[in-house]
């Protein structure tokens, strides 16, 4: 038995041309700290910045 939806189809509209960066930045930097978060990441993260801020400070 197949069921038939009455009325139009919606389509999604096809985007010409780049995207903008700041969209993908946005989507992606929440899910990457998400992500560091979860596994624990973020300590590694935090140890890796302090030595290039160390280096830096030199």
């Amino acid at each position: 038995m197949s069921v038939q939806l009455e009325g139009r189809v919606r389509r999604r509209r096809r985007i010409d041309g780049p995207r903008n960066p700041l969209v993908a930045l946005a989507i992606a930097l929440p899910v990457a700290a998400l992500l560091a978060f979860a596994f624990g990441g973020w300590s590694q993260f935090e140890t890796q910045a302090t030595s290039v801020v160390q280096l830096m400070g030199r």
